[in-house]
């Protein structure tokens, strides 16, 4: 039966009942939602005081009270905010319902009326209610983070520290929608703030405590003195780190022995007394003698304090300090005393609160420098009687101002003798303090430096001067140059020249006769100059056998050139050197200031390059620049950069050329560099080799001949060749490294005993030959043989050969050429094939052209030839070909 059949009276009976049924179902719905809301609030409460009697860290506590909160409170989100006292600022803590993003940049906020709603909390210290955040203008400076998280309502309570009533953070609320609180919300919220302020305060307690264990337990452990406790029987409870140090005794192996255990033992008696009046109550300091684990004594200073617990002496704590070094400074200070009176140094004391600050004490070395040996004449007085008439006033009055303001002063004084002998003083005086930073004394100490002064003078003069030849030196010559020319300026007719003087061959005879002679010689050069050298113009020495004058006294052309010719003439006498007498011939170039140039050393670069056209010209003569010199200088520096680019590049090739036999056969071979240029071809070893003797770069340059030959030393051995001969640049052996690069090279390619002959030339024995021939021990030492370049062109002593072993000469080619029918050559060539044959030492003939020289060495001994007669240098496959070539036609 529908509903609307009955009639209204049953109709609404039946709707009350429906009525009553739904709202008893609704009740109970609502209670069982308030019971379980209620369940999950004493769960919440019970899990937060859990934590908080745990020992968890303080963010987690907050967590979990955040947590409890965002329980209770639909869709909130909670976090707390940390004050930083020091900075006056606030921070967010980490929270589970709001993105790091957003907490992160709540950050040192400032605690300031208008800075959101915690900021503005904890500075008025009530709670702020933002129930739409985009409505306030508090939160101005956060719309756009607070809309980058979708957030609205803010509500923020101050956490009051339960302690102090200072305000130690803020706790909020954030929700995405409007939103007020409820007056149950706001209980809940505030309790919530309560305990959180109960944590934080925990927290900080702990840290307090904690810091406060800590710095305690610094003051012990860190304690640059010994720190250590005893019980009341006098054994050990502690002891830092600075008595382990001191004892020898770790804590460990102490604990619980008598203190007696470091004690010295004549000491127990007299430190048992102080101990037990220290368990009596009173504080004792005391010295005592202890003896370290090691056996060491040291002297301490003792403090015992008694340990008062409750008002009961428990212990006694001490401290000791090492002052084993304070007693043996005073011990050194008494030294000191005996050693003021015995030093060398004038030592014055004076009274610097009487007038003329009169000397109470002198030591001896004052009487013996001033000469002033009766106290009477010192003692009571200043200091003054020790000036004269050249005592500089300047000097005196600095002392007198440092005197009277009570300072230190270091001044260097020309005083007088008893005698009346000036000496020059180095004077230092000092205010003397006592313990109230009163100066009482001043302390004077003075030394004697009359030498040094003059050596002062003497260095001033050598800063411009040449030691040798006493001429001005390099410096004194450009200032000199620079400001002849700024006078010349107003004068644009002046004529300023510039004489480069360069001794002819000095080098060879200062080389063989030894630096004495080559001394004499340019001290004696020096001289003669100088005679010649008109009295306002100057010479100077320009560096070794180089001097330089600059003429500025005349003015045509003619009388430069007769001033020229007249210091030429100064060497047309020998020098005389005890019985040695040396002849000695040079050469000047000449520039002036009739073209232009930007600097005034250019004038001595121009004089230069004309000096070497004269030597180029035979020498012994003067030559005038001119400007196509350049050219040929310049062609000098490009040959230099390309050079360094060709060592760079390794544009080197190695060719070899045959050392052969009396029968002609092949025995050896010599490496011979060749530079093939990328654009030039072929530079010949004649150009480019002596510039890189010049410039050094002649090292790397042998090193790679060296490292090339011994690789290729495998081939040719391989091919029957008996050793590889390679030319050593004496710049090499003046490097430190020079010995092990060459064992190295050695290792590195397997390059057996007497498989390579190194080739030096006679000149290398010349400077420093007791090195050099220690050297060429250790080369043969490592299997080199050796043998002597170009001999007879140099300077060396026939001597040399007696004194290390060499397995052969090399006769230069310019005594082969034409032996046969050159008288000197051919007696020059039998003279060193008798020699060597004396000796029992190989020899090569160098540069052998002609059947007609091989047949006249052949003749009288050489053992072995090389030369275009046989082979001309080829590349290592064409010159192992020519040995196979030759090989086979022997048989």
């Amino acid at each position: 039966m529908a509903i609307t059949q009955l009639d209204w009276q049953h109709q609404l009976l039946l709707y009350g009942l429906l009525l009553a049924i739904v709202g008893i179902a609704l009740g109970w719905w609502l209670g069982h939602r308030e019971r379980m809301r209620l369940t999950r609030l004493v769960e919440a409460k019970f899990r937060t005081l859990a934590s908080l009697a745990d020992d968890k860290p303080l963010h987690d506590k907050l967590a979990d009270i955040c947590r409890l909160i965002e329980g209770q409170v639909s869709n909130a989100m909670c976090t707390v905010m940390l004050v930083d006292s020091r900075h006056k600022s606030l921070s967010a803590v980490p929270a589970e319902s709001l993105p790091n993003t957003f907490t992160d940049h709540l950050q040192n906020l400032t605690i300031a009326d208008g800075v959101g709603a915690c900021g503005t909390a904890a500075y008025h210290r009530t709670p702020v209610v933002a129930a739409d955040m985009f409505k306030d203008e508090r939160f101005s400076d956060f719309f756009e983070l607070i809309r980058a998280h979708r957030l609205r309502a803010c509500w923020s309570y101050p956490i009051i520290s339960p302690t102090d009533k200072s305000v130690i953070g803020t706790f909020a609320v954030y929700f995405h929608k409007v939103r007020k609180p409820t007056s149950r919300e706001t209980i809940l919220l505030q309790r919530s703030r309560d305990l959180v302020a109960l944590v934080i305060d925990q927290h900080n307690d702990r840290v307090r405590r904690e810091r406060s264990e800590q710095h305690h337990r610094s003051l012990f452990t860190y304690n640059p003195d010994a720190v250590f406790t005893l019980d009341r029987d006098g054994n050990f409870l502690s002891l830092n780190r600075a008595g382990e140090d001191l004892t020898g005794f770790q804590e460990i192996e102490v604990l619980g022995q008598s203190y007696e255990l470091v004690v010295s033992e004549f000491e127990h008696a007299r430190t048992r007394g102080h101990f037990n009046v220290a368990l009596s109550g009173k504080p004792q300091r005391y010295e005592v003698e202890i003896t370290d684990r090691a056996g060491k004594t040291h002297v301490l200073d003792v403090t015992n304090v008694p340990i008062v617990i409750n008002g009961d002496v428990t212990g006694v704590h001490g401290i000791a300090k090492d002052i084993t070094a304070a007693r043996q400074n005073e011990s050194r200070l008494a030294l000191l005393e005996r050693g003021v009176e015995s030093s060398s140094d004038g030592v014055i004391i004076s009274d610097a609160n009487v007038s003329g600050f009169p000397i109470i004490y002198v030591n001896q070395a004052f009487k013996d420098i001033t000469g002033y040996h009766d106290d009477a004449d010192i003692l009571g007085h200043g200091c003054g009687f020790l000036q004269g008439p050249e005592t500089d006033p300047a000097t005196v009055k600095k002392i007198r101002e440092a005197l009277a303001t009570r300072s230190e002063v270091h001044v260097t004084i020309l005083n007088y003798r008893k005698n009346g002998s000036p000496f020059w003083n180095d004077l230092l005086i000092s205010p003397v303090r006592d313990s109230g930073e009163k100066v009482t004394h001043f302390i004077g100490l003075q030394s004697d430096i009359s030498e040094r002064v003059e050596g002062e003078k003497e260095l001033q003069f050598l800063a411009k001067h040449d030691v040798l030849t006493r001429l001005p030196n390099r410096n004194a010559l450009e200032e000199r140059l620079a400001q002849s020319l700024q006078d010349k300026t107003s004068d644009a007719g002046a004529t300023l020249a510039v004489l480069f003087i360069d001794l002819d061959g000095f080098k060879p005879i200062n080389d063989s006769l030894g630096h004495a002679v080559g001394d004499h010689i340019l001290v004696e050069t020096a001289e003669r100059l100088k005679s010649q050298v008109p009295p306002q113009d100057m010479l100077a020495r320009f560096g070794g056998d180089e001097f330089i004058v600059i003429v500025s006294s005349m003015q045509e052309r003619r009388d430069i050139n007769q001033l020229a010719t007249n210091l030429l003439k100064q060497f047309d006498q020998p020098y005389r050197f005890n019985e040695l007498e040396v002849s000695l011939s040079a050469t000047i170039g000449i520039a002036d200031n009739s073209t232009a140039f930007d600097n005034p050393v250019e004038l001595i670069q121009r004089a230069d390059v004309a000096m070497y056209e004269a030597k180029r010209r035979g020498g012994s003569s003067y030559h005038w620049y001119s400007a196509h010199l350049d050219a040929d200088m310049q062609h000098q520096v490009e040959l230099r950069t390309q050079l360094q680019e060709a060592i760079q590049a390794e544009q080197f090739e190695l060719f070899y050329q045959p050392i052969v036999n009396q029968n002609g056969q092949p025995e050896g071979v010599e490496a011979l560099i060749r530079w093939k240029h990328p654009s030039k071809g072929y530079i010949s070893p004649a150009e480019f080799i002596p510039m890189a003797e010049a410039t050094g770069q002649i090292i790397a340059i042998a090193d790679w001949v060296f490292r090339q030959a011994c690789h290729d030393t495998k081939a040719l051995i391989a091919a029957g060749i008996a050793r590889v001969s390679v030319n050593f640049s004496p710049l090499q052996f003046y490097r430190d490294d020079f010995i092990e690069v060459v064992k190295a090279t050695l290792e590195e390619f397997d390059v057996q005993a007497g498989q390579i002959v190194i080739e030096i030339t006679e000149n290398v024995f010349v400077r420093d030959s007791e090195n050099m021939i220690a050297l060429i021990h250790r080369l043969r030492e490592l299997g080199l043989l050796v043998a002597i370049d170009d001999f007879g062109t140099g300077f060396a002593s026939l001597s040399y050969l007696n004194q290390f072993p060499v397995d052969a000469l090399k006769i230069d080619r310019s005594f082969i050429s034409g032996v046969a029918n050159t008288r000197r050559n051919s007696a020059i060539t039998r003279g060193v094939l008798t020699i060597a044959g004396e000796l029992e030492i190989n020899t090569i003939a160098e540069g052998v052209e002609t059947e007609e020289e091989r047949d006249y060495i052949v003749e009288h001994g050489c053992n072995l030839m090389q030369g275009y007669l046989f082979c001309h240098p080829q590349p290592l496959d064409e010159v192992l070909q020519w040995i196979k070539d030759a090989q086979q036609a022997q048989r």
